[in-house]
């Protein structure tokens, strides 16, 4: 049953055409900007150098793809989570605007198989969308600029090793993924509330970007309640380029998303299981 569900849902998402909005953008954007990089390179290798041009001999470049990936995707994560909204946001107070929970509901399944289906597909598509825009990234990068060692700021110039990058931007997708459930988790619940599909994006991202205003602001109650709230970890795949790597930190964001994510669901499987189908 559930199988047949997740089909269901799978083919009226394929065949939205703001299912392909966020891969459309990444796929046209990104190459641009990799391209921006590259013939900005001179001033980028400046700013990296500072001071230490007058001490040292440097041989070679530092402006390479994987530098180009790791500052593009730095600067976009922050524009992630609107992305992530675009199918979770529609795909429950789509079918409530529609009128076609009258009869999809009154169908021997129950409300909890529908819901599960739904969210198994948004979760899947948050999922290969973050896998999409950091490999294609990095695929980029490399292909107009070429491989070579990255240089990141950690406890000053940090130089990892060519061979050293791809595991650690398959584990900055992997702690960015973490976030964006969580994010379409939430956009997710508030779809199950409301009747139309732009409201779960403005709640959405106003929350994301009120919780992101706290993670920057010095004042200590903030910084005190920042742990807690999953908007803190936003830029937290910056540690999957450290060395050596905060592994303490990633338990404490898959603790507190977890928790955030079940609060989501659970709200979401709780009203959905309660709402009124004929209103």
């Amino acid at each position: 049953m559930l199988k047949n569900l997740i089909i269901n849902e799978l083919i009226k998402v394929i065949h939205k055409k703001r299912t392909y909005i966020s891969f459309f953008l990444i796929t046209v954007l990104i190459p641009f900007i990799v391209l921006a990089v590259k013939n900005g390179g001179g001033s980028l290798e400046n700013k990296l150098y500072g001071q230490l041009a007058d001490s040292f001999i440097f041989v070679g470049s530092l402006v390479n793809g994987n530098l180009s990936a790791y500052i593009i995707i730095a600067i976009l994560i922050s524009h992630m989570p609107f992305l992530s909204t675009i199918v979770a946001s529609e795909i429950v107070s789509g079918e409530y605007s529609k009128g076609t929970f009258r009869m999809y509901l009154t169908r021997p399944i129950s409300r909890n198989m529908v819901l599960l289906s739904k969210l198994i597909i948004v979760m899947t598509y948050t999922t290969l969308m973050m896998l999409y825009f950091v490999m294609y990234t990095l695929l980029v990068s490399r292909l107009i600029i070429g491989n070579g060692d990255l240089v990141v700021f950690h406890e000053g110039l940090l130089v990892l090793d060519a061979s050293d990058t791809f595991w650690r931007f398959g584990l900055s997708f992997w702690l960015s993924n973490i976030l964006m459930l969580t994010v379409t988790s939430l956009c997710f619940m508030i779809s199950t509330f409301s009747k139309n599909s732009v409201t779960p994006i403005i709640v959405t991202i106003s929350i994301v970007f009120i919780g992101t205003a706290v993670a920057f602001i010095p004042i200590e109650f903030f910084e005190l309640l920042n742990p807690y709230l999953f908007t803190g970890y936003i830029d937290l795949f910056l540690t999957a380029f450290h060395d050596p790597i905060p592994k303490h930190l990633f338990i404490q964001e898959l603790i507190v998303c977890g928790i955030w994510s079940f609060i989501f669901i659970t709200t979401s499987f709780y009203y959905f299981n309660r709402c009124d189908i004929l209103e």
